[in-house]
């Protein structure tokens, strides 16, 4: 059984730069240059921060969650948060939180994302929020960091904020990619989580272990997650590929950040490598399986944990 660290000192931040409303629509088929009708739809707090917060909350930890509030959208957000038991912080503006829409037909199992563009953000905001972190930062012991950040002319990206925690003896946990990815891995965070597409775009590999020994110079603990291949994750001396299946599965969306609550709830409870790695894969699994994009049940995590596949391998 998950059982929970169940301490008010063990609090863990989980910063949202770019929060959004997930809506997921159903159709019977989608057809480009044609008017598609929709048949269902159901909206979903999101962002890959608000998924994490949402999976730390189920698996029994408190949670602090950081974002930018936009408009009327920015508050529903908040509100349906709020409702799973997450305290929310940061500024609220005027310019609306983006929406992000999931399209699934009923002709195949295969889905379509597009990503809204969200607010602009500027300094004043910028500072506002990072004014929050510091302060948030104090009673946390884990920094989670997740996701793009919205539109702005400041340069915005996690390397401040992981440089605040290392100063406090905090750990960050980070998944972003592209440009965003390479400045906070300059900051060394304790722990990164990427796809192996991402990883490519960096590594040009699609090799784990290659990748890994790229990693370790830069993190302590690195997760790899190659879609339906499972989550590959490593201490820098050994790795440990860890594949969860799942049947009539619903959707992919939010799986990574799902599997990253599990890495941090896994750090928190003191679980050695392989334990970290089925929590993880076992948190991602469940995902697909709940209807609501970006959430799971912990009774499906526990489910999955004990029929985990693993393997352990030597870094060379």
């Amino acid at each position: 059984m998950l059982t929970s660290t169940n301490n008010n000192y063990k609090m863990i931040l989980c910063v949202c730069p770019n929060p959004a409303i997930d809506k997921l629509v159903f159709l019977d088929s989608f057809k480009t240059e044609r008017v598609n009708r929709i048949n269902k739809e159901f909206s979903y707090p999101g962002g890959k921060g608000v998924h994490v917060a949402l999976g730390l909350k189920e698996l029994g930890e408190e949670v602090m969650l950081l974002s930018i509030w936009g408009g009327t959208s920015g508050n529903w957000i908040k509100q349906a948060c709020e409702a799973h038991g997450i305290a929310c912080y940061g500024p609220e503006i005027e310019e609306e939180t983006r929406t992000c829409l999931t399209i699934k037909s009923e002709n195949s199992s295969l889905e379509t994302e597009l990503l809204g563009a969200g607010p602009i953000i500027g300094k004043k905001e910028y500072i506002s929020f990072f004014d929050s972190y510091e302060k948030l930062l104090k009673k946390a012991t884990v920094a989670s960091m997740s996701g793009s950040w919205p539109k702005n002319s400041i340069d915005a990206s996690y390397a401040p904020f992981i440089e605040k925690a290392s100063l406090l003896d905090i750990k960050s946990f980070v998944d972003c990619s592209g440009s965003l990815l390479t400045a906070a891995l300059g900051k060394k965070p304790y722990a990164v989580h990427i796809n192996h597409h991402e990883a490519y775009d960096i590594y040009k590999s699609n090799n784990p272990t290659e990748i890994f020994l790229s990693l370790a110079d830069y993190c302590d603990v690195a997760a790899i997650t190659y879609g339906e291949k499972g989550l590959y994750l490593s201490d820098g001396k050994k790795a440990v590929h860890a594949l969860s299946k799942v049947e009539n599965l619903i959707s992919t969306v939010g799986s990574g950040d799902s599997l990253m609550a599990g890495l941090i709830v896994a750090h928190q409870r003191n679980y050695n490598l392989l334990e970290t790695a089925k929590l993880g894969a076992a948190s991602g699994a469940a995902n697909c399986i709940r209807k609501e994009l970006g959430m799971f049940y912990k009774a499906d995590v526990e489910r999955l944990f004990d029929n985990c596949n693993v393997n352990v391998k030597e870094l060379n």
